[in-house]
């Protein structure tokens, strides 16, 4: 037999013996139920699921609060649809969380420093890895966490009365608009000019 006959009959054996070993596995897991691949995949899922009953009931109770990173959001997002179908507003004291309903008050109170916020709950997110809720450039300024972009918060179900004291709009001293340009006639904004383009 040449060399090159053995050559192509061994690699037709090492083909079909590749195919035909999934197969056995499968045939296998078949019979077993499962393979450990599946079984922990569905764990994971399990896992999962069973987290995300847990995060949804830690704000809905008083008794029980949710701890995490918390971030912000702001100028790029400001006047885009949220999920509850508003505009969001980065002056206004909102919120993005997973679970909780829209609509809903939460209480977030910053372990840094100790401040804490009334926010209103207008969208979903967030949807970085780590963080339990994104607040409003507003919110954020409130509990002292613009400067730092994060910040280690507990979040709770907000009580009537923290929901009667707290003001819907920022009150930071930072989130005031701009002032005025001054505007020369019909409204224009006006330009100065300090010499002529080709004349010295």
């Amino acid at each position: 037999m040449s060399a090159l006959r053995r050559a192509l009959l061994g690699s037709v054996f090492v083909t079909t013996s590749l195919f035909a070993l999934p197969v056995a596995h499968a045939a296998a897991a078949d019979a077993s139920g499962g393979t450990a691949w599946t079984e922990s995949v569905q764990k994971a899922l399990a896992a999962r699921d069973a987290q995300d009953v847990a995060d949804a009931g830690s704000v809905s109770g008083r008794e029980v609060s949710q701890k995490g990173m918390a971030s912000w959001y702001g100028a790029r997002q400001h006047l885009r649809r949220t999920s509850s179908g508003a505009r969001f507003d980065k002056n206004r004291l909102t919120a993005a969380h997973p679970t909780a309903p829209l609509g809903s008050k939460l209480l977030v109170t910053s372990e840094e420093t100790g401040r804490s916020v009334v926010v209103t709950v207008n969208d979903r997110g967030p949807y970085s890895r780590g963080r339990i809720i994104d607040l409003s450039q507003a919110a954020a300024a409130q509990i002292g966490m613009l400067h730092a972009g994060v910040a280690h918060v507990s979040v709770q179900a907000a009580t009537p009365e923290e929901v009667a004291a707290a003001p819907e709009v920022g009150t930071a001293p930072g989130l005031t608009a701009p002032p005025k340009q001054p505007s020369g006639k019909r409204g224009r904004p006006l330009h100065l000019q300090r010499k002529r383009f080709g004349h010295p």
